[in-house]
């Protein structure tokens, strides 16, 4: 039996994984964790509508930076899966939106929901930019409901 601080070979690979990742990717790591951080909090303040009106802002000189992108797609999913709350496809996407937005890359936020017609409801959030997704991987078997095309209206 091992002790709780014994190193086991999942925690070791991934001691080695961050260890060579280097300056920049632990700085990558610390800014997805206060995205992430600012994500959650802004929900549970604001109403999900504000924040996909605040999101569908375009950047005023969009620039395109493929290895930011590359960067936040690789940095938000592997923290979020690390966190002691809440940090599902929906906090992701607005995480990562924002860090791309705050260095002037434009990106698009879906929100859909499950295709089939399966008991119960299932909704899924992906953010894209161009043709690559950053976040919410596989949103095959998902339409959109709320594209930027589609921005939600005001509140009745």
């Amino acid at each position: 039996m091992t002790s709780p601080s014994s190193p086991t070979p999942e925690r070791g690979r991934a001691l080695r994984v961050i260890a060579g990742l280097g300056p920049r990717g632990w700085a990558d790591l610390a800014v997805a964790l206060a995205e992430l951080a600012r994500a959650r909090f802004a929900l549970r303040r604001r109403p999900a509508r504000d924040l996909l009106a605040q999101g569908q802002a375009r950047p005023v000189a969009p620039r395109h930076d493929p290895a930011l992108v590359a960067r936040v797609a690789y940095a938000v999913p592997r923290v979020a899966a690390r966190l002691p709350w809440r940090a599902d496809c929906w906090v992701q996407a607005l995480a990562a939106q924002r860090w791309l937005h705050r260095h002037g890359v434009a990106t698009d936020l879906f929100i859909g929901v499950r295709r089939d017609r399966a008991p119960g409801f299932e909704a899924h959030a992906w953010l894209r930019c161009g043709h690559a997704t950053v976040t919410g991987g596989d949103f095959s078997g998902f339409v959109p409901l709320v594209t930027p095309a589609t921005p939600m209206g005001p509140a009745r």
